[in-house]
Order: structure tokens, then C-alpha cells, then sequence
């Protein structure tokens, strides 16, 4: 990939982008558990999901809550781990059904996304080095893994996408959303705008719920989390 960026260079630096990127970054600390290289946490249709991803993920969560001054107890950190692993299986099936569609995600989209990424420059400019050994530290990825990662998350994404491109609402039933939610009827020329966006998102979560729930039925998932656990308290 970092040949791939090279090749990409002049034009991500000649063009100017809206992109999704990395929202932070965290270093691992006081909150690391560990578990066994190697393993599998989750088995979503066939794709694995490994363990040593899984809680390289919960303890940057799990730090951000440290930061922010929050007490991480047994309970919290149980409920991180579960909501973590959650998130992992759903963005896998998501990428799966984005595969299904023939959706992709290009060398070039990945390449963008990284050398955009502020955490990666140095100097006010993208550097190689900096970038191993940032997803290093913060991620214990090497850059084939690293960008493996980014590249199903963003064909996640573009599944997300499709989806709420289908979504079309009518004036009519803005206005209705509207009213539904308490709007006074002389003010809705003013935020008809922002409640169209609103009903465009809550119709969204229901169709996107909706899809993942029949997906998931359909999709053979097995977790493990429960019996790496068990396996680590008993020595």
C-alpha cells in the first residue's frame, strides 16, 4: 500500500476532498486486557474476526473513558466489550452485503483516506513512517492489516450509503413528521429543512435495522467472546 500511496500522491494532494477519517486515535493504557493472538472473538459468515482486533478496539475505548475522567468498573468494561464486538459483526455483514451489490472500494479511496489523515503527517505532510508506526501503537496493526481494516469499514459505508440513497420522503410526509413531533404549525416553513433531514435519518435506522435484522438471520454468526473469557479466568 505504501507503494499504492506514492503512486497516488500528486493527485490526493492536487485535489480537494470531503472524506470520512479516522476520528482519534488512542494509545494503549491503564485499561488493556489481554487474549490469545491469534484466536478468533467472532465468526460472521464464514469471515473471522480476530481477537487480538477486537480488544485492541475495546481498550481505545476504553482509554477515551479513562481521559475523560469516567470510572471504568467490571460492569462498564463488560458493556464495551459486548457493544464493541456488536459494532465489529455489523460492519462485517454490511461489508458482505456491500460485496454482494459488486460495490468496492478502490486502492486509490484508501490511499486518500490515509494520506489525508492528520495523525499520519509530519511536518504538515504525509510520512510514510509516521503512519507505520502510528497504527502500530495505537492499532498493534502492521499497514497491510491496517488498511484491510479501513477498506471493509468503508465498504460498510458504502452499503450504509446505498441504502439511504433509496430513501425518499414527501412534503407531505415532512410535515406530518413534523407535527407528529409537537412542531408548531406556523414555524414549519422555517425548519421543514432540517425536519426533512431528520425524517430522511429516522426512516434510515428503520430500514437499515430492519435490513440487518433479515441478513443476520440468514447469516451464520458464531461469537466466542464467553469461552475466551471463561478460558482466561481459569488460568
Amino acid at each position: 500500500m505504501i507503494s499504492i500511496l506514492a503512486k497516488y500522491k500528486k493527485i490526493i494532494f492536487g485535489i480537494t476532498v470531503l472524506i470520512f477519517i479516522i476520528g482519534v486515535f488512542f494509545g494503549l493504557g491503564a485499561y488493556v486486557f489481554n487474549g490469545p493472538v491469534g484466536s478468533a472473538v467472532a465468526d460472521v459468515g464464514g469471515t473471522k474476526i480476530e481477537y487480538e482486533n477486537f480488544y485492541n478496539q475495546v481498550n481505545r475505548v476504553l482509554k477515551n473513558m479513562q481521559q475523560e475522567d469516567s470510572q471504568v468498573n467490571a460492569v462498564m468494561e463488560a458493556t464495551v466489550k459486548q457493544e464493541v464486538l456488536r459494532q465489529m459483526i455489523m460492519e462485517e455483514i454490511l461489508a458482505q452485503q456491500a460485496k454482494k451489490l459488486k460495490l468496492s472500494v478502490s486502492d486509490f479511496e484508501v490511499a486518500m483516506e490515509i494520506q489525508s489523515t492528520p495523525q499520519f503527517f509530519y511536518d504538515k505532510n504525509f510520512n510514510a513512517r509516521v503512519y507505520v508506526q502510528t497504527i502500530w501503537d495505537n492499532f498493534r496493526m502492521t499497514p497491510s492489516e491496517y488498511e484491510a481494516w479501513r477498506r471493509n469499514a468503508r465498504l460498510a459505508n458504502k452499503f450504509k450509503q446505498f441504502i439511504s440513497s433509496s430513501i425518499k420522503v414527501t412534503p407531505e410526509e415532512v410535515k406530518d413528521f413534523y407535527l407528529e413531533n409537537k412542531g408548531k404549525l406556523s414555524d414549519f416553513e422555517k425548519k421543514k429543512d432540517e425536519y426533512r433531514s431528520k425524517l430522511i435519518q429516522h426512516n434510515f435506522m428503520d430500514s437499515a435495522n430492519y435490513m440487518l435484522r433479515q441478513v443476520a438471520a440468514k447469516t451464520e454468526i458464531k461469537t466466542y467472546l464467553d469461552q475466551i473469557e471463561k478460558k482466561a479466568s481459569n488460568g
